[in-house]
């Protein structure tokens, strides 16, 4: 853990944006490396091993039931909705964002992690790609259709 440990939670904290998060996924990283040193095949392969356990908590994270906690800023809003906030939106802000978080948790998961990766986690595109193992072109697809869809039921046009 001594040389690995910081190297694992830098990477865990680029995925997940959060230092504690990122701390707790380190700890689950050693804990499994602890547990399953006996299948690494090539002691020289160590660090690529780790690095590879690490991205898949990270991936185990996104998929768990902290997204359904999630708060969307405000700026992402009104970003979709093209325009800055008038005395009656901002009236209406907390019911917007729960509207909005209600469209986002309800997106196809394919968008819907795209979405959340890019405008909340603030991960690069390429990032994504390599995360969810898709192209970048796939990934880029994926985010345009996930804003249109949005923008959609918004809106109020089909779901």
């Amino acid at each position: 853990m001594t040389q690995y440990g910081s190297q694992v939670k830098r990477l865990a904290y680029t995925y997940v944006k959060d230092v504690q998060t990122a701390e707790n996924i380190a700890q689950e990283v050693f804990i499994k490396c602890y547990k399953k040193m006996h299948h690494l095949k090539k002691n020289n392969a160590v660090k690529a091993w780790i690095n590879q356990i690490t991205v898949n908590k990270c991936k185990d994270h996104f998929r768990s039931g902290w997204i359904k906690n999630l708060n969307l800023n405000a700026s992402f809003s009104h970003w979709l909705r093209g325009s800055a906030p008038s005395p009656e939106e901002e009236y209406s802000k907390k019911i917007q964002h729960d509207e909005l978080t209600k469209e986002v948790l309800s997106l196809p998961l394919k968008y819907r992690e795209v979405i959340i990766h890019f405008h909340f986690q603030e991960l690069s595109i390429n990032e994504i790609s390599e995360l969810l193992k898709i192209k970048v072109p796939t990934v880029s697809s994926r985010l345009k259709r996930a804003r249109q869809m949005l923008k959609e039921r918004l809106e109020g046009g089909p779901k």
